[in-house]
């Protein structure tokens, strides 16, 4: 993340604060820590895997210091280490799924060539973030795309998985425009994809695996992911 991003984004925090919206507690929902992406040393230069998810859970540092070196810290605590207390849930094991695939081992062997993100920068402390504030998702919308939009700028003959249906207006901003996606969201897969000619990037809008699960069809959509990946990014043939 460029820091002019992130200082927008901090500037927008901080209005949100200042009209109302609460930082968060452990005993009161609101924002969260401001989310920096983190990527491994080698993601831009070999290629590799990115995550986008929709947003932080819970209050994420809410309470911490929130300037830009602190949030990043934040997030490479949580991605750039071993196994860890959320490494058996869906999203986790879907992520290591795809690394071992692709990358040739679980995530915590192979994060030198994968990274994080999210859509929401911002994040609130309690619930899915289809339910989150609507002025929250709003004011951020332009900030977020910005900064979403300068990652991908970063990346070449990567995987780039966006794991939200809902984008809340962000993914198509960051893309420059809604892309001719393939596929179909069904029983059988829920994903899209399409491949960018000029950075050589894959990307595959899916459910979040949490949903996937529900819907049983997160086998399917990790199988056709990788067959993806596979057939379009000569980096993972």
């Amino acid at each position: 993340m460029r820091r002019h991003d992130f200082e927008h984004l901090a500037l927008i925090r901080r209005g949100l604060i200042e009209n109302g919206f609460p930082s968060a507690t452990a005993d009161r929902p609101g924002l969260a820590g401001l989310f920096v992406p983190w990527s491994g040393q080698h993601l831009a230069e070999r290629g590799g895997i990115y995550w986008v998810g929709a947003g932080t859970a819970g209050d994420y540092g809410a309470d911490s210091d929130q300037s830009f070196e602190a949030c990043h810290e934040r997030a490479a605590r949580l991605c750039d280490r071993g196994p860890h207390a959320r490494a058996h849930t869906p999203l986790w094991m879907f992520l290591d799924a795809l690394t071992r695939d692709l990358l040739g081992g679980p995530y915590d062997a192979t994060r030198d060539r994968w990274g994080w993100s999210n859509l929401l920068k911002i994040g609130w402390s309690a619930g899915e973030p289809e339910a989150w504030p609507s002025e929250l998702v709003e004011r951020q919308q332009g900030a977020s795309a910005a900064a979403l939009r300068a990652e991908f700028e970063q990346l070449h003959d990567s995987l780039i998985f966006v794991g939200s249906i809902d984008d809340f207006g962000i993914l198509g901003e960051a893309l420059g425009g809604v892309p001719a996606w393939h596929g179909e969201r069904d029983e059988t897969t829920g994903i899209w994809w399409y491949r960018e000619e000029a950075s050589g990037n894959l990307f595959i809008h899916g459910c979040h695996p949490n949903a996937a699960r529900r819907g049983q069809f997160s086998e399917a959509a990790l199988e056709r992911a990788v067959m993806l990946a596979r057939n379009l990014l000569p980096r993972f043939e």
